[in-house]
């Protein structure tokens, strides 16, 4: 089954009563947009704390996220992880179907592991189904129907949207 996603800017969507976020990475992700997301997390620890599915659209352009960007991002969500006092770990889904999002996905969870200090499981997967390793069966199909999940941000740096 697909995932449904529209074409929109990075999105946050929660769901409150499981407690879980989707992020959404559609079109051309521009790098001030993951600033932005990563400026959005500072600010609401709970949502840098959350349980996340993070799902990039298999069209997704992620061409500005270069290494050196990303290396930038990866210091501040390390520092934000870092000054979380996790109780039990954090999930992080993340769902890639091209090969060009999940060389840029995988370079960003590169040594990521649940004893590295920001208390996060990290798994990349091509499916939501294949997230099971992580999140339930019920979990996941919330995620895919976005059953009880409500956009609570929108970063959109694009002209003309």
């Amino acid at each position: 089954m697909k995932i449904k996603v529209t074409d929109l800017p990075v999105t946050i969507s929660i769901n409150s009563e499981l407690a879980l976020h989707v992020i959404d990475f559609t079109g051309c992700v521009r790098f001030s947009e993951i600033e932005a997301l990563g400026r959005a997390h500072a600010d609401n620890l709970s949502w840098a704390g959350a349980d996340t599915f993070h799902i990039v659209a298999e069209d997704a352009d992620l061409a500005e996220l270069t290494e050196a960007r990303l290396d930038a991002v990866r210091a501040h969500y390390r520092k934000v992880h870092e000054s979380i006092e996790f109780f039990i770990l954090r999930r992080s889904g993340w769902v890639c179907r091209s090969a060009d999002g999940c060389r840029v996905v995988e370079y960003w969870l590169r040594e990521r592991h649940s004893r590295d200090g920001q208390g996060t499981e990290v798994y990349l997967a091509a499916t939501l189904d294949d997230l099971g390793e992580l999140f339930s069966q019920d979990e996941i199909e919330a995620a895919r129907t976005r059953a009880g999940f409500f956009e609570q941000l929108r970063i959109d740096h694009k002209a003309g949207r």
